[in-house]
């Protein structure tokens, strides 16, 4: 089921409505949308490699889906502005942890700096809050900072490293 909620974000030109809507990579009408969008995105190295280090490039769509949604409980909410999705972000729960690991967020370039990214993760814990669990968790690299700046303001710390070398931020729900 979808839900919406609008956000409204005031710019100095215009009132901008962002929508933040529930997709599923299991919907066929879903991937007919998110398919040509995460393409163009991803056509830049950089952008997939900091969204998705494992993800080889060039960006395959089918590949994507293969390697990361295959998993039927993971939570992806994308963020419109005027009909195009402008970002992107996923939820994987783990239940006997009792905590969701975000994954994937993405800001369209345009749409960076005007707290998009702010407005996904907190979309992202309420799903998490909602399941009842108390944490989130998600990686970056440490090359990322911008990533780094974004998920420090909004309360999460780092906890450690991957195998891989990137951090691991965590944030205490309440």
């Amino acid at each position: 089921m979808r839900t919406i909620v609008v956000i409204h974000y005031f710019s100095l030109f215009s009132l901008m409505p962002y929508e933040i809507i529930h997709v599923s990579y299991h919907r066929p009408a879903d991937t007919r949308i998110l398919k040509p969008c995460l393409t163009e995105w991803f056509r830049n190295p950089k952008d997939l490699n900091f969204t998705s280090p494992k993800t080889k490039y060039p960006f395959s769509f089918n590949h994507w889906v293969q390697a990361h949604y295959q998993n039927d409980s993971i939570e992806t909410l994308v963020l419109r502005s005027e009909g195009w999705i402008v970002g992107h972000i996923s939820v994987l729960p783990f239940p006997e942890k009792k905590l969701g690991h975000i994954f994937h967020l993405f800001i369209d370039p345009s749409h960076r700096k005007k707290g998009n990214g702010k407005k996904l993760l907190v979309a992202s814990e309420d799903i998490i809050q909602k399941k009842g669990f108390t944490k989130a968790r998600l990686n970056v690299s440490a090359k990322n900072v911008s990533a780094i700046r974004l998920y420090q303001s909004a309360g999460y710390s780092q906890h450690g490293n991957t195998h891989s070398g990137h951090f691991v931020f965590e944030k205490e729900l309440h």
